[in-house]
């Protein structure tokens, strides 16, 4: 339940009595009384008041039941009718009389417990009159009225109907396969019978392209998502909110795929023995990026995106000060390429090289570049050292607890900026380089995460490597290829690079 829907339950038990005192009235005037007051407090008994709507996100979920009756504390301010199905009522008229009349439709409960929160509910909602579709429990209606709905040319009450609603109003969403499920319906109806606009969603990612566009339009409303197919619920608010306000990714969009496929520089700006990246100037390095991307557009139907694949973290042969066989490639002059990248619309990884350091504690060192929309991270384990290991004296290797601490503190970094989702890249040339990588969590809707096939030589000795990584990776993790331009023979053209099967989601030059 939502703190909104809270707030409107508080005064509910002080509204309970007003049931009592609505199933007392009578149509004459007390002794001296004041006739225009008392028809003007016979109109305001009859009108359907709206709750008044606030700016944020909300879900509905539960049982049948539940979801009624919190569709109409979300929704509905006052209601002197309630349109009730009770057993063996058809929901279908049911639905329709409470949109016809914009009414709230709940569903009679069996069990006592259960009646007492709707009698809660209608005290709080001032009905006096219940709308009947199908027999309802006698205990239920207590001293209110109860029209059979069913009856034809049924005498139903007059309703003044809810004054307009304020321009932002009420927006709903709800999910493919539930919108005509008979689960949802009531809670459904009692929405549109509030006037909210509903959009149905077939994936449950408010950050999807179909999806993105309704959250957005309606990031001034009230919205609710409907139904028990959204997952997480905090999850589902975090995405709703970047969704309705958060950073676009390059190229537009706030999912890395399956809507492109990126092709990258490698290296290391400045420093040319490590890459094609390094080879240039930023302004070049964009130009170069751009081309490869292009070359391989004819072999894809997803838009191919330019990017970057830059070294942050270097390893090493020395100790350095810190003693850890790694240096950091300062913020500052990665910042100017990641900024002309955002204008240009390339994408960035960077990449670290951690040496005796973990993985996480590099990462906080770029969290200002973190923090880009365009700015995703790779992980090298190659150059992962432990406790009296070398580079090139020894392969790197790093257990899949430490990549998720560092996964976790990166999709809280997503998640609280209100960013697109991250490219998360881990290098592997050897299923020994991942320690217990079947553990690793690929549960963070923030986080995009792909497994780069870091190996060079011949065809088969790719293929080889590239079919040795697939085995047993674990759902939610794509494939990366890499391109070496010196030490592959020969490096692979765009078409036979994305002829591998599965064809490459992200693909680098070296």
């Amino acid at each position: 339940m939502t703190n909104r829907v809270k707030g409107r339950l508080a005064a509910a038990a002080s509204g309970l009595a007003l049931i009592l005192v609505v199933a007392g009235c009578t149509a004459a005037d007390p002794a001296g009384g004041n006739s225009n007051s008392h028809a003007q407090s016979q109109e305001s008994q009859n009108r359907v008041v709206l709750a008044e709507p606030e700016s944020g996100i909300g879900r509905i979920g539960g049982g049948t039941e539940a979801m009624a009756l919190e569709s109409s504390r979300a929704f509905f301010e006052k209601a002197p009718a309630v349109v009730v199905l009770g057993n063996g009522g058809e929901l279908k008229s049911a639905i329709g009389q409470a949109r016809e009349r914009g009414l709230p439709l709940l569903v009679a409960p069996e069990d006592a417990s259960e009646q007492e929160a709707f009698a809660v509910e209608l005290g709080r909602l001032g009905a006096h009159t219940l709308i009947a579709y199908g027999s309802l429990p006698g205990s239920l209606a207590g001293g209110l009225e109860v029209v059979n709905g069913s009856t034809p040319n049924a005498d139903l009450p007059d309703i003044d109907p809810a004054q307009s609603t304020p321009e932002a109003g009420f927006a709903v969403v709800v999910r493919a396969g539930e919108k005509e499920a008979e689960a949802i319906g009531p809670a459904l109806a009692t929405a549109q019978a509030a006037g909210a606009v509903v959009h149905t969603m077939d994936t449950p990612d408010p950050r999807a392209a179909k999806n993105q566009k309704f959250f957005q339009n309606h990031a001034g409303s009230e919205l609710y998502a409907i139904g028990n197919g959204f997952g997480n619920a905090t999850d589902f608010t975090a995405l709703a909110e970047t969704a309705a306000g958060g950073k676009p990714l390059p190229g537009g969009g706030q999912l890395v795929f399956p809507d492109r496929r990126m092709v990258a520089l490698y290296g290391t700006p400045g420093t040319s023995s490590l890459g094609l990246l390094g080879e240039q100037d930023v302004d070049a390095a964009i130009k170069r990026a751009k081309k490869y991307a292009a070359e391989y557009q004819p072999h894809s139907k997803e838009k191919v995106q330019p990017a970057f694949e830059i070294i942050a973290t270097v390893a090493s042969a020395s100790a350095g000060k810190d003693g850890k066989y790694s240096s950091y490639v300062p913020v500052e002059k990665l910042e100017r390429w990641v900024e002309a990248a955002r204008k240009a619309g390339v994408y960035v990884v960077l990449d670290l090289q951690p040496g005796l350091n973990d993985f996480l504690t590099q990462a906080k060192h770029y969290e200002q570049l973190l923090s880009y929309p365009n700015v995703g991270i790779a992980y090298d384990p190659e150059w992962r050292l432990k406790p009296g290991q070398r580079h090139m004296a020894q392969i790197g290797s790093v257990d899949a607890a430490e990549l998720n601490r560092a996964n976790a503190w990166l999709a809280e970094l997503t998640r609280k900026h209100r960013l697109p989702q991250k490219v998360v890249i881990l290098h592997q040339f050897t299923q020994s380089m991942i320690r217990n990588r079947s553990e690793l969590d690929t549960s963070h809707p923030e986080l995009a995460m792909l497994v780069h096939a870091d190996g060079h030589g011949t065809p088969g000795m790719k293929m080889a490597t590239w079919n040795n990584l697939r085995r047993d990776l674990p759902d939610g993790i794509r494939m990366a290829w890499k391109n070496f331009i010196d030490e592959d023979s020969p490096t692979f053209t765009p078409e036979q690079t994305f002829d591998v099967d599965p064809k490459p989601w992200f693909v680098s030059y070296q």
